[in-house]
Order: C-alpha cells, then sequence, then structure tokens
C-alpha cells in the first residue's frame, strides 16, 4: 500500500530512504545533496562505485551501514547534466519489486522519482509508473510529495537531524506507554477530538478489567488495557496510526484514542485522506517520534492512500 505524505524524507519513520543519485558519482543539489551531508560515508562509497563503472541505470544500490536508516541509492538519470527518463524510472522500480524481499525491507520512503531537477512531469508520468509498480506491494511504502509542510518544525538543525538519522530506533514498552497514559487522565478529566473537537472525558478503570472509560454526550465506551496494548504493538511496527490500522473494534473508538494519545511526547498528528483516489476527505492520526529527540522530525500529512 502507497501513503502519500507532506514531509521532508528525513523525517520518515520508515527503514529505508530512497536517495535519487546519477551514475557519475555527483550529488550536487536538491535531495541527494542532503543525503551526502548526512551519510558521506555512503556518498564515498558511491562516488568510488560511479568511478569504477560499476553502478549504472536499473541497478540499486542499498547502503545499510547505519544502524537507524538505510539508504537505497536509485539512479534516474545518467549524467546530474541530463534530464532523468522515464524508462530509467521504471527500470529502477522493477528492480526494486524483484529484489525488496531480498533485502528485508519492510517500509521504505521515496521522494517524486526524477521530478525537480530530473524534470519529469509527475501526475502524467511519474505517478502512474510508481503506483504501478509500487501499489500492491505487502510493505509500507510512503511517497513524499513537495510542498509546504503543514507542520514545521519548531527549528532545523542539520547537526541534529544528522544525529537522529543514526540513532538507534527506541523501543519503549508498553508498561511505559499506559503508565504515561494514566498520568495524563489523572490530572486532565476532558479532552477534545483533533478532529470534530467532540468534548468527553477518559478515566482509568482497573476493577473488573484494566482500561480507559470513554464518556461523550451520555454515551459511555470501555478500551480494554489489552486492546491499547495491541494498539502499541502494531503502531510501534508501523510507525505511525489511524483510524484503518487500528486492531479490530477500536476503529469505533478511533477520534477518542488519537486524541489521548496525542497527548503522549512520542505522538504526533497527521492528516490522512480517506479516499484511495482523490484528496477529498481527511482524518487525523498519529506518527510516533524518538523520545531522544522530541522536536527534531515534524509530523506528517498523509495526502492520500492507494
Amino acid at each position: 500500500m502507497i501513503t502519500y505524505v507532506l514531509t521532508e524524507i528525513f523525517q520518515s519513520p520508515a527503514k529505508v530512504l530512497v536517495n535519487t543519485v546519477n551514475t557519475v558519482g555527483v550529488m550536487g543539489k536538491g535531495i541527494a545533496k542532503e543525503f551526502k551531508y548526512y551519510y558521506p560515508e555512503m556518498f564515498t562509497e558511491y562516488q568510488r562505485l560511479c568511478e569504477r563503472g560499476q553502478f549504472q541505470v536499473g541497478q540499486l544500490w542499498l547502503f545499510k551501514k547505519t544502524p537507524r536508516k538505510w539508504i537505497l541509492n536509485f539512479p534516474t538519470k545518467k549524467h546530474w547534466r541530463q534530464p532523468s527518463k522515464p524508462e530509467y524510472i521504471e527500470a529502477g522500480l522493477e528492480k526494486f519489486v524483484n529484489t525488496y524481499a531480498k533485502n528485508s525491507i519492510t517500509s521504505i520512503s521515496f521522494p517524486m522519482l526524477g521530478c525537480g531537477n530530473g524534470e519529469l512531469d509527475w501526475a502524467q508520468t511519474v505517478r502512474p509508473l510508481m503506483e504501478k509498480y509500487l501499489k500492491r506491494l505487502p510493505i509500507e511504502v510512503l511517497i513524499h510529495l513537495r510542498g509546504k509542510d503543514p507542520f514545521p518544525p519548531e527549528h532545523r538543525d542539520p547537526v541534529v537531524m544528522r544525529m537522529w538519522l543514526r540513532s538507534e530506533p527506541e523501543s519503549l514498552a508498553f508498561t511505559e506507554v499506559w503508565g504515561d497514559l494514566c498520568e495524563i487522565i489523572k490530572n486532565q478529566k476532558t479532552f477534545f477530538t483533533l478532529d470534530k473537537k467532540v468534548s468527553f472525558t477518559a478515566e482509568i478503570i482497573t476493577q473488573p478489567q484494566s482500561g480507559v472509560k470513554i464518556e461523550s454526550d451520555g454515551m459511555a465506551n470501555f478500551v480494554p488495557e489489552d486492546a491499547l496494548l495491541d494498539l502499541w504493538q502494531q503502531t510501534r511496527s508501523l510507525g505511525f496510526c489511524m483510524e484503518r490500522t487500528m486492531p479490530s473494534g477500536l476503529d469505533r473508538y478511533a477520534p477518542y484514542i488519537i486524541s489521548l494519545l496525542a497527548n503522549l511526547a512520542y505522538f504526533k498528528p497527521i492528516k490522512l485522506s480517506k479516499q484511495d483516489a482523490r484528496i477529498s476527505s481527511w482524518a487525523i492520526g498519529l506518527r510516533l517520534m524518538p523520545r531522544e529527540q522530541k522536536q527534531i522530525p515534524s509530523p506528517m500529512q498523509v495526502i492520500e492512500r492507494v
């Protein structure tokens, strides 16, 4: 499944980030220039491959020598002075489809391949190609669109971003999450849903079953602690949560659960479209943030899922 997002690729929760490159060993513009800064040892190896003629269009090079992220170098042009070509994009996508499983890739973030400096048309050429090859893959695929981030970071320190990209992902136990949630509910009885600003109350219940009692407009609902455990395990794996990814039964209470979890320091809101083909109906989900750098990656605005 593809998720379209409005945020820069370096803020992605995906394990693999795609770097669009040429085959002559130059990373002088655009996203490649940033990858060169964040991963200088990757650039050095890439340059050597190009100089030896060992990296061509239709090939992909996966750089795994960092603990947090892997970088998939994807040639979209031969020389940096030349524009990208649709056949280069298609050759790389076909290669990816045939090799992602062998390389143990379970989540990946793509930029708009060959657009920008590559001069290809996104709507007419590149998007149809990317959807053709990536839409039905059984992994999480994020495509980052160019545009203004609706949730910009308070500051963007390149040095701190570099540290975050190289850090080990945090493994947060559910007992910590549950404790944090209990503390928030203890200190704040009334909450508002993030989408429609509907007020509701929340209360921690311990008997006969542990969980959260949610009441709104005279209607009471109970969310078991065990169900929240399932949700946390799934969210920790995906990097984000939304109504359609919630375990069965929890989706009915999605606006309330998302609003409660948004109060935790390691969750930030994202917007997404419920429609598969058109940006017409919006919902709000959450993105999991590493606690060690709360302000560096900004939340993602999800445009649509296809």
